[in-house]
């Protein structure tokens, strides 16, 4: 049976930074995926989705960004080619095509079953990202036969949809990207809305997560957490150069909003009365940023504006039901997020929620660790410029715990 001192389970960044740390500390490793490198940028996402992040943070271990527009927001295929570009950049040992089956524990070791043939690891590596399993609520099963379901993980673009009314459930970055881009092309949508934070895409000529980083934002970790849940994702976009998202915005440019979906019977949605809350909770999340972003730009030495005040608000009696024929709803996107999908991984490891037991992504079972997951440990965790400080600290963690020998060849037996 083959055999390594670590197995990386992940393709994607995550799993590409961990292969480039391990080199680094010449541990042998091999690292495992189902289907080609970056296979998430490569197959779930839009036509017209771009990286939300100004491109110089597409920068990774042992390669900075060295392309002409840094400033700019490189769209997912860029992004794809990026990462192969990585992968011979670092020499990843990485074998495409190989889907792991099974992970149990044998003895002081891990046997991983693919359907290439069995592997036995010292250490395993799960780096298979956040985007795992569509998360769909009940009420997708309540809808009548004739409307047409369909989750943001495989939405293209409003072409492939069919003619009418589309509903999209769900305001974080995925729904209301796609709710925009549906308005643009003149598609009459309705949003059910649901948690999210706002900011404005640059503050003083700077995009406004050079302006997190420095304040600390993508530093704090899940002992932050104010209310014990995790906080809501951030509206940006980097389409059309990169532009503010704000879902009044959206309700201005013609977007029906709507408030959280509670349920569908004969053919209409019930709605919860949290529109108003849920807009007013994102305004005052994105005030108190900026007025935190404001005082760092002024001790920095900047000028900075005094605050436009806020446009007047007009109170809005959002419905409690509404009818999707009356509606002409043809289409409903779910824009509800993704769950975890660890059935194959034979450990206690998880949580109820399935999601996994870990500090930084040592987990609680000797030998396995966790990479590239959003709020891991911090903000940056699940990005491009966070994943490298948590990988160099889980290749300490186990090489300190002596988990590992050093320039030890892999071996068949």
């Amino acid at each position: 049976m083959e055999s390594h001192d670590v197995v990386v389970i992940g393709g994607g960044q995550a799993g590409l930074v961990a292969s480039h740390t391990l080199t680094e500390r010449a541990i042998d490793h091999v690292v495992l995926e189902g289907a080609s490198v970056a296979e998430r940028w490569r197959s779930a996402r839009w036509d017209s989705l771009r990286f939300q992040f100004p491109n110089t943070y597409l920068g990774l271990p042992g390669m900075a960004f060295d392309g002409t527009e840094p400033d700019g927001f490189a769209h997912h295929r860029e992004v794809v080619q990026w990462l192969e570009r990585y992968a011979d950049c670092v020499g990843a040992p990485i074998r495409e095509q190989t889907r792991v089956t099974s992970l149990d524990r044998d003895g002081d070791h891990w046997r991983v079953r693919t359907d290439e043939g069995d592997m036995r690891a010292r250490v395993v590596v799960l780096a298979t990202g956040p985007f795992q399993v569509p998360r769909l609520p009940d009420a997708w099963k309540a809808l009548p036969s004739t409307i047409f379901q369909i989750h943001a993980m495989d939405y293209r673009s409003p072409e492939l949809l069919p003619d009418g009314a589309v509903l999209v459930v769900g305001s974080g970055a995925s729904g209301a990207q796609i709710t925009e881009e549906l308005l643009g092309v003149g598609r009459t949508t309705y949003t059910c809305v649901s948690r999210h934070r706002r900011v404005p895409r640059r503050f003083l000529d700077q995009d406004i997560f050079t302006w997190l980083v420095q304040i600390g934002v993508m530093d704090r970790t899940r002992a932050d957490w104010v209310d014990g849940r995790m906080p809501p994702t951030v509206l940006v976009t980097g389409i059309g150069g990169g532009h503010d998202m704000n879902l009044r915005t959206l309700e201005q440019q013609g977007a029906t909003l709507l408030g959280s979906l509670r349920g569908v019977s004969d053919g209409a949605l019930r709605l919860a009365d949290d529109a108003d809350a849920i807009l007013d909770a994102a305004d005052a999340m994105c005030d108190e940023t900026m007025r935190a972003v404001g005082r760092y730009a002024t001790a920095e030495g900047f000028d900075v504006p005094m605050p436009e005040p806020s446009p007047p608000r007009h109170t809005h009696i959002y419905p409690s039901s509404l009818s999707l024929g009356n509606a002409g709803i043809s289409t409903v996107i779910w824009a509800t997020g993704y769950s975890f999908d660890y059935d194959w991984v034979h450990a206690p490891c998880f949580g109820v929620d399935g999601e996994p037991i870990q500090q930084r992504g040592i987990g609680q079972v000797e030998g396995l660790y966790f990479l590239g997951l959003h709020w891991m440990h911090t903000f940056k965790s699940g990005t491009f410029f966070g994943v490298g400080a948590d990988a160099a600290h889980i290749v300490d963690h186990l090489v300190e715990h002596a988990l590992v020998d050093k320039r030890t060849p892999s071996a068949a037996s």
